[in-house]
């Protein structure tokens, strides 16, 4: 599996599970909050994993 550490930031992201609730967003149009709940993410990294989804993988 694929981590990264994210700075200024102890919490720790992996991208696989990031990849896997990318695909399911698209292919079950949840929301990333559906997404999040179902990978079981915890609400103390929810906001990390947010800001890594939408920096690494959301054009704006």
């Amino acid at each position: 599996m694929s981590t990264i550490t994210v700075e200024n930031n102890d919490s720790i992201v992996n991208y696989s599970i990031i990849r896997n609730m990318v695909r399911s967003i698209g292919r079950q149009h949840w929301s990333v909050a559906e997404a999040m709940d179902e990978y079981d993410i915890p609400k103390e990294q929810r906001e990390i994993y947010m800001e890594t989804i939408a920096e690494e993988f959301f054009v704006s």
